[in-house]
């Protein structure tokens, strides 16, 4: 399996980190997206055994999982703004 398909596989359990962040993480910000980078990083723990790759001590994997994490925060802010009516 490549990347893309590892990621794709990664996508549920990212979003799902952030959902938990939102609840129990009071901090904002930097603090907050640490917080899910390290619940997703013990999922790619897990990954990267059953891929046999080295994905936790890689820079681009991080700073990839912190674009998605700002990604679907956006995308919930915008929800929550419009009230979910549209």
């Amino acid at each position: 399996m490549g990347w893309l398909g590892i990621g794709a596989k990664l996508l549920p359990y990212i979003v799902e980190a952030v959902v938990w962040v939102e609840k129990f993480i009071k901090a904002k910000g930097q603090p907050k997206q640490d917080a899910a980078v390290h619940m997703v990083q013990s999922i790619l723990g897990l990954a990267e055994q059953g891929a046999d790759k080295n994905l936790l001590s890689n820079r681009a994997v991080e700073e990839a999982t912190r674009s998605v994490i700002d990604a679907v925060v956006k995308l919930n802010n915008v929800i929550a703004s419009k009230g979910g009516n549209e």
